[in-house]
């Protein structure tokens, strides 16, 4: 994968490819596409996790989890920003899913930080939102959004 390999994040049309390539990976519930997007060095922090992972099998089981904790789950693409002196994105997105144990809609906004290598592939994986939130929808607590 070479999309952003060359250049710093200036090429508006190698952004909008490799983000589209990230958000129908998401959005096809696809943890394989998702993990190939990322190197094998890949340092992934995930709210939900709690911790930090690493290397693309620590993301492609994340999908799978995602996948049948929210089986409807999908991510709108709000915007995302480019850093013009490196490789870096950040993706804001929305999403919204139906929890499979009670049946609860969740939605929430984050962002994913993206930093890709030389070789076009995420290197840096840091997903942003309130977990806590999300936790309380899960529960059916009211909650302001």
């Amino acid at each position: 994968m070479t999309i952003l390999a060359e250049v710093a994040a200036t090429d508006i049309d190698a952004v909008e490819e490799f983000c589209g390539l990230w958000e129908k990976a998401w959005n096809g519930h696809d943890a394989d596409a998702v993990a190939a997007l990322c190197a094998d060095d890949l340092v992934y922090d995930e709210p939900a996790l709690r911790s930090t992972e690493y290397g693309p099998d620590a993301l492609r089981a994340f999908v799978t989890h995602m996948s049948r904790t929210f089986p409807d789950y999908s991510f709108t693409r709000i915007g995302y920003y480019a850093d013009v002196t490196r490789r870096a994105l950040v993706v804001a997105w929305h999403f919204t899913g139906t929890h499979a144990g009670n049946g609860r809609r969740v939605e929430f906004h984050g962002d994913d930080r993206l930093e890709l290598g030389e070789d076009g592939l995420v290197h840096a994986y840091r997903c942003l939102y309130d977990n806590k939130f999300v936790e309380r929808q899960v529960r059916g607590e009211a909650v302001k959004g």
